[in-house]
């Protein structure tokens, strides 16, 4: 059984003192002052939820504790009367120490605080974590990124209403080829520095803001470098889970198979179309969108349903009259189910499949093959007749 994000909660409410084997968080923050520091951490739903607090006195505080398993928090630090700085720091059974000088408090592009001098050291994760985020900083001191800082400020303190001038467009244009040459050399540089440390959870989670950028193929690479315990661990769930949901609804892997219930009670599995080149089409009778995409679908349905495609819509509708509703107004064609919430809070087909949005479609070939999802309408027509096609060639 997974362990609970609240574990390690409970251990840091009921930590006192300095426990054997365990952490000790000290900062030290020259100039901050009075006031408190916070502890937090992200449970599985995503909610921020406070661990420990911490009196500040002339700049100090201390944490003591032990934690299960090693793990990102979210640490504040409130002075009275004085901005206050968010950051993120791995928590691991070691002393930790952090230092720095509160007037050299600064706000980056984004909005945030944070102390241009801080030195974070101790722990093993910690000072990997050093390793990969002065990657960053030396870069940031290259002659070929000097304007990159500058635009950033510059952008950001643009008006969202601002003139979208020549000028405004030619620096936006040089920022993205700046950012995008400073992701580049950044990423490369942090992952050697990844494969160089197999067993940090720290350095695994480092990996957070590439994997959108990466093919499935080097997804599964770069994370398989790590240990297998560094891979199970607590702290790279949501990294782990989204490496196995791209694995599941990666094209040419086998379309996950749900059952539900149409309207008239029976029963329709996924498996039963198998044969048909089918489309699913997840809406709701509350999504504008989806429903004005009806008048496509009924054309495409028109066109090509005798040729051997199938439409299954899946209805994220909680409410089962508002689905009947909109299916007796809209007189779709195609077979239609609902999706039903499961024990823990996740839906039957739309999690499988990774809705977070809608209108969603998935594309599924003759043999129960996924071929892509998403937003499929421009493309949908040319896929399909390259499946059409495959049959009538014999392939």
């Amino acid at each position: 059984m997974k362990t609970s994000m609240f574990v390690v909660l409970a251990s840091l409410f009921l930590a006192c003192g300095t426990p054997k084997d365990g952490y000790v968080l000290k900062g030290n923050l020259k100039n901050a002052g009075n006031g408190y520091a916070v502890i937090s951490v992200t449970d599985h739903a995503g909610a921020s939820v406070i661990a420990d607090t911490a009196e500040m006195n002339g700049g100090k505080f201390r944490f003591a504790g032990k934690t299960p398993f090693v793990a990102a928090c979210s640490l504040r630090v409130a002075p009275e009367g004085k901005e206050v700085l968010d950051m993120l720091i791995v928590l691991e059974n070691s002393p930790i120490e952090l230092q720095g000088d509160w007037v050299n408090l600064e706000r980056n592009a984004g909005g945030s605080f944070f102390i241009r001098d801080m030195k974070v050291t101790g722990g093993k994760n910690t000072e990997v974590c050093n390793l990969l985020d002065e990657v960053y900083f030396s870069l940031r001191k290259l002659p070929e990124f000097k304007d990159y800082e500058r635009l950033e400020k510059w952008f950001a303190s643009l008006d969202d209403n601002a003139e979208l001038t020549d000028e405004v467009m030619r620096k936006a244009d040089t920022l993205q080829v700046l950012e995008d040459r400073f992701r580049e050399l950044m990423f490369t540089r942090q992952l050697e520095i990844m494969a160089a440390h197999p067993s940090s959870e720290a350095a695994a989670l480092y990996l957070t803001p590439m994997i959108g950028g990466m093919e499935l193929e080097e997804f599964e690479r770069v994370f398989g470098l790590f240990d297998e315990a560094v891979r199970n661990s607590e702290m790279l769930t949501e990294i782990r889970e989204e490496l196995e949901t791209r694995q599941r609804l990666s094209p040419g892997r086998m379309a996950p198979v749900f059952s539900l219930a149409q309207r008239d009670g029976q029963v329709l599995s996924l498996a039963d179309l198998r044969g048909k080149v089918v489309l699913v089409d997840f809406w709701a009778s509350w999504c504008g969108p989806c429903r004005e995409l009806f008048p496509w679908l009924k054309e495409f349905y028109e066109k090509y349903h005798d040729k051997g495609v199938e439409i299954l819509g899946v209805s994220v509708d909680k409410d089962v009259k508002a689905w009947e509703k909109a299916l007796d107004a809209e007189k779709l064609p195609w077979l239609h189910v609902r999706d039903e919430k499961l024990p823990g809070g996740k839906h039957t087909a739309s999690d499988l499949y990774d809705v977070t949005g809608i209108p969603h479609l998935v594309l599924i070939d003759r043999e129960g093959k996924i071929v892509k999802c998403g937003y499929l309408e421009y493309e949908l027509e040319e896929l399909v007749n390259g499946l059409l096609m495959d049959k009538e060639i014999g392939k």
